[in-house]
């Protein structure tokens, strides 16, 4: 049985032949704020989300930027944060993904020390993590 990274039956019963499966889907969350609650400045923000939607389009060919208007988050410190979020996504397919996950993995670990985040939300196949 080949391993793959979705379950989900093909929408049609014969798939033609041009059809590219994109069966990885994964998201970064990108806030206006540090882990200290202390806002960044619209220009910096408007910086980190281009920065996020190049690595994925060099990565996996392609993005998706759902701007959200806030979220609310509680950190280590028991603090309810209010942010403005900006959730980039991308689909992939599973061997594209794979050849890329070590690299975005400790992209991901530098953004997070690099931007002052007490994690960074990183969506994979619709679980959630706080890296």
């Amino acid at each position: 049985m080949k391993k793959s990274f979705s379950y989900a039956p093909n929408p049609f019963k014969k798939m033609p032949r041009s059809v590219k499966k994109l069966a990885v889907a994964n998201a970064i969350y990108v806030t206006n704020t540090d882990k200290d609650g202390n806002k960044i400045s619209l220009k910096e923000f408007k910086r980190r989300t281009d920065e996020v939607e190049k690595k994925f389009i060099y990565f996996f060919g392609g993005i998706t930027n759902d701007e959200i208007n806030h979220g609310h988050f509680k950190s280590a410190k028991n603090k309810i944060l209010t942010e403005k979020v900006a959730r980039i996504a991308s689909f992939a397919e599973a061997k594209v993904f794979r050849k890329h996950r070590k690299e975005l993995e400790s992209w991901i670990l530098t953004k997070k020390k690099e931007w002052n985040q007490e994690a960074i939300a990183y969506e994979f196949e619709g679980d959630l993590y706080y890296i």
